[in-house]
């Protein structure tokens, strides 16, 4: 019977050999020729499988929020798992991690962060606690709206300001993506990956119209709590993946040119969503939307909308701020009042039920992300033919 190298059976072989070997080094050459094969073999039997679970077994991966999960899954798939720190109805801007997930954190080899509130906080500890892990800031670098003390009043103001800078950013992070195509260079893949990203330069220009609005930030101004909200905004949302990407593909090369397929398609998907939601809002550009926590800012700033918040400086609004809403809202004729589940509906309740309003939910931590921000693109829309229709 004849093997071809790689077969199960040369491997067998291979593998016995080697046993053979180390029995030798133990028991001497002529104890060891005295066993059967078929012990080796029985040996080789037990060791193939345990060698083959501990190549394949997944990358454990722990995220903050459920759209960075859904990213990971998208990409590397049965290849990890992986831990979602805020769960379905949590705020991540008042998260503390459970005993239960500290304990799991101090195993865990791969962090990637998004730059949340309590990551700020709870990373230095977990790092220490586990001095193994390496944390990846999928965030930095990318520019970063501020909640502003002002962010229910003085509404563009931030908006503005990321226009400005955006396209220096956005151009800044494909620069160090194109030294990732030089380190893999004999990957095929990458290199169409690099062509497929020419066609940024457009967006590139498109940004660049943005920077004729001239308002500037005083370097001065306190720009209160930044908003970590970036995954909102698929075009930022396609920088965090291909940095993700990079990074599982250097911790799982043998999966390497499936994960970078999953980032091609994904990266494309992306790109087809944010041409159907521009598409779709396009009517309603400059036109502003009332949402209890200011968290769709990233969307906002993207297709040319701005977002009035009820909260203020992350407390429920005053009698006399909840006025000065309620006017506000009236003299505009606003018919839906935005919500998500991580916070208290109170107020919002109270104002629609004064403008004769309707409650709809926008939930910035949706896991299913592409679902999501469809839903929240159609619900905007809804909101603001209801303000035309009164």
């Amino acid at each position: 019977m004849s093997m071809h190298a790689g077969s199960p059976l040369a491997s067998r072989q291979v593998l016995c050999e080697k046993l053979l070997s180390r029995v030798q080094r133990t028991l001497g050459p002529r104890a060891a020729r005295a066993l059967p094969l078929s012990v080796l073999g029985a040996l080789a039997a037990f060791a193939t499988p345990a060698a083959h679970a501990q190549d394949s077994a997944p990358l454990h991966v722990a995220v903050s929020v459920p759209p960075i999960a859904w990213m990971v899954d998208q990409l590397a798939g049965e290849h990890v798992e992986i831990t979602t720190l805020v769960k379905p109805g949590d705020s991540p801007h008042a998260y503390d991690p459970t005993p239960r997930q500290v304990a799991e954190l101090s195993t865990v080899p791969l962090y990637l962060a998004i730059g949340v509130p309590f990551e700020q906080v709870w990373l230095p500890r977990l790092v220490k606690n586990n001095a193994e892990m390496q944390v990846v800031h999928l965030e930095e670098g990318l520019n970063t709206r501020h909640f502003g003390s002002g962010e229910a009043h003085d509404h563009g103001h931030d908006e503005t300001h990321a226009h400005e800078q955006e396209h220096d950013e956005h151009h800044g992070a494909h620069e160090g993506h194109e030294e990732h195509h030089d380190e893999h260079a004999d990957h095929e893949a990458h290199e169409e990956h690099h062509d497929e990203h020419e066609g940024h330069d457009e967006h590139h220009a498109e940004l660049a119209d943005h920077q004729e609005h001239g308002t500037q930030h005083d370097e001065d101004e306190d720009l209160g709590e930044a908003d970590p909200h970036l995954w909102l905004d698929p075009q930022r949302m396609q920088i965090v993946v291909e940095r993700a990407a990079e990074v599982l593909e250097a911790r799982l090369p043998q999966h390497a040119s499936e994960i970078d397929a999953n980032e091609q398609r994904l990266l494309k998907t992306l790109s087809e969503l944010d041409a159907q939601i521009a598409q779709t809002l396009a009517p309603y550009k400059g036109r502003n939307f009332l949402i209890f926590h200011p968290s769709f800012g990233y969307f906002a700033d993207r297709y040319s909308l701005e977002q009035h918040a009820i909260e203020v400086s992350g407390r429920e609004p005053t009698p006399r701020e909840m006025a000065t809403l309620i006017t506000r809202a009236k003299d505009e004729n606003i018919g839906t009042i935005f919500v998500s589940g991580q916070f208290s509906q109170t107020a919002a309740k109270r104002i629609a039920s004064s403008l004769e309003a309707e409650v709809a939910v926008l939930d910035p931590l949706a896991e299913d992300y592409l679902d999501n921000l469809k839903h929240a693109t159609e619900a905007l829309k809804a909101g603001f033919e209801l303000t035309d229709s009164q």
